[in-house]
């Protein structure tokens, strides 16, 4: 039933994709650059389309793309895939207005327990261009100080920066040692990186005397939000996080009203510095499980 997500699913998953996305999970992007770390297979079911994660031991789908009427059969029969499988039943990353139908339809059936170490941020893209107001004072600190310091530029992340931006990345790992989550993140970006043309992704570098010291990923998740996926710098060069994070929404997502910078995995310090944006809101997220 399931296979290995590949590129050519594109055109598959565009098929399934009646609704505007709105979760960083069911990003292509991110299903296709993080495929080896949680091992996502898809399916192809009815007039829906599956995914498939293991992450750390633990099997679990991820919301249905297709039309709403075609969730409850296809939740039954992914379902009676688990007990085959001896596994319990769990569904992840699932979006409030999939979580309400649920229990519209089907209630008792099923537990809903908020997750909030995935719940997305989400920004107006003309508050991280402008940072405008007293609650951006510190941002707009960081990239004065940071323009009167250091002789930079922005540009475009074309072919000829990817060696730095994985000299940036490997720079920006050394001090947290070689973790498992350090090399997820890297066969990530690698994957990325190796394919930002097939993918549409957009990025961007930041050029500090003469030498890439942050770079920027990011793709389109619906018609008016861009998703980022990558955001790595030299974090001895002070306040280059407030430039990089600024020039690079400024320069590629101008267009869109909203960015999506996606969870922050219950960091306390990751938590804290996506505060520090103020988000507009957060898109809850929950997980599923049957009923015992």
């Amino acid at each position: 039933m399931f296979r290995p997500i590949t590129l050519n699913d594109l055109s598959l998953y565009k098929k399934h994709v009646h609704h505007g996305i709105e979760v960083s999970d069911l990003s292509f992007v991110s299903l296709y650059i993080w495929r080896d770390s949680y091992q996502v297979k898809l399916a192809e079911y009815k007039e829906a389309l599956l995914f498939l994660c293991v992450y750390q031991k633990e099997t679990y789908l991820l919301p249905p793309l297709g039309k709403s009427e075609a969730f409850l059969p296809l939740l039954k029969e992914a379902v009676s895939y688990f007990h085959r499988q001896g596994m319990p039943f769990k569904m992840k990353a699932v979006p409030p207005g999939t979580a309400e139908f649920l229990q519209a339809n089907l209630p008792g059936c099923y537990s809903l327990v908020p997750d909030r170490k995935i719940w997305d941020y989400i920004y107006l893209t003309k508050d991280l261009i402008e940072l405008k107001g007293r609650k951006y004072q510190q941002k707009r600190n960081h990239l004065n100080k940071f323009k009167q310091t250091y002789d930079y530029s922005y540009e475009p992340l074309t072919r000829k920066y990817i060696d730095d931006c994985f000299r940036t990345f490997e720079d920006w790992a050394k001090d947290k040692g070689d973790s498992p989550t350090i090399h997820e993140e890297r066969l990530a970006l690698t994957r990325a990186l190796q394919n930002m043309e097939a993918l549409q992704l957009k990025g961007g570098v930041l050029i500090v005397n003469g030498r890439v010291e942050a770079f920027a990923l990011g793709s389109l998740l619906n018609r008016e939000t861009a998703l980022i996926h990558f955001e790595k710098a030299n974090h001895n060069l002070s306040g280059i996080y407030s430039v990089i994070n600024q020039h690079f929404v400024e320069k590629a997502w101008f267009m869109t009203k909203y960015i999506n910078r996606e969870d922050d995995m219950g960091v306390p310090g990751l938590r804290e510095a996506k505060k520090r944006y103020h988000p507009a809101r957060m898109i809850e997220k929950y997980v599923i499980t049957e009923e015992r």
